[in-house]
């Protein structure tokens, strides 16, 4: 009763409903899949080289961000821009050198131990107008230990593909966005850590602290034990949340928010209510990063 209630809520907004198009599979069916599927790996480089499912396109966040943060990008860049997606006419030529189509379905992998970056890629594809996209849930580690072939090296260019940049509004949160859902108390779940939330400050974020009745759902939470994506039950009480851990929401007029420190774990979150309750988020992809920049952007810090 508790997760039709909870689904009855989340259906009330948006006014355009998008349609769910994302789902999670096991090794034995990705591997199915294969033959008829384009396959992007979501973690670092370096990670790739060392092994990586067979023909698979190498696509790390921080390569498809208008800024990608960093050392020097800390102390002279922009932090506006260091989480968001790329413009249409910057990224559709790179989706299809990496041999990419709309219709064509797109499996993504990643590493339970990183910080969702399978869910970015995931979640940027859907907004830019994929129209299926898998996760592997376990991400390259299942894949390892069910004895699965491995590739190594630098990615094998790929027949050029059709991808047509199609955004899906609906799919994205700005800050003005985020701004109403805080300000009405709407569903605003926080993808970090505790120590995050209570405002301890991170690498490039201005002020430490969370935007006002966002509810911690931490990251970490997201997956099982053996790395593994949460069912549905789960991720259901993990999105109700615990007074203990945020400030609780009483209004559920638009569509979940979700947002983290650059819109990586916040992407994760997003695509896995999509994939395991049908509900489509909005990703803040300017996140933390964004908000805490801002003069004009409330924090609250809790001890």
């Amino acid at each position: 009763m508790v997760r039709l209630l909870l689904l009855a809520v989340l259906h009330q907004a948006p006014p355009k409903p998008v349609t769910p198009l994302v789902r999670i599979l096991d090794v034995a069916e990705v591997q199915a899949l294969l033959p008829r599927a384009s396959v992007v790996d979501a973690r670092p480089l370096e990670d790739f080289k060392k092994g990586h499912i067979p023909g698979a396109q190498s696509m790390p966040w921080e390569a498809f961000t208008l800024e990608a943060p960093g050392v020097v990008n800390w102390l002279v860049g922009d932090p506006a821009r260091w989480g968001k997606v790329p413009t249409p006419d910057m990224v559709q030529p790179r989706l299809r050198a990496m041999g990419l189509s709309n219709a064509r379905t797109v499996v993504v992998v990643g590493d339970p131990k990183g910080w969702g970056d399978e869910g970015r890629a995931a979640w940027s594809l859907l907004y830019w107008g994929a129209a299926d996209v898998v996760l592997l849930d376990g991400g390259l580690p299942a894949w390892q230990a069910a004895g699965r072939p491995l590739q190594t090296g630098a990615p094998v260019p790929a027949k050029a593909g059709d991808f047509q940049v199609n955004v899906v509004p609906a799919r994205r949160a700005l800050l003005e966005d985020v701004r109403v859902v805080s300000q009405t108390r709407g569903m605003l779940l926080d993808v970090r850590t505790p120590e995050e939330f209570a405002g301890e400050a991170v690498p490039g974020q201005k002020r430490g602290g969370h935007i006002p009745y966002a509810r911690l759902v931490p990251h970490v939470a997201l997956y099982n034990a053996n790395g593994s994506y949460v069912d549905a039950a789960t991720l259901t009480r993990l999105v109700e949340g615990d007074s203990a851990l945020g400030t609780g929401t009483t209004s559920r007029t638009r569509a979940p928010v979700t947002y983290c420190t650059g819109g990586v774990r916040s992407a994760l979150l997003a695509v896995l209510l999509e994939a395991r309750l049908g509900v489509v988020a909005a990703n803040y992809d300017g996140s933390m990063w964004e908000w805490a920049a801002r003069k004009d952007t409330p924090v609250t810090r809790h001890p």
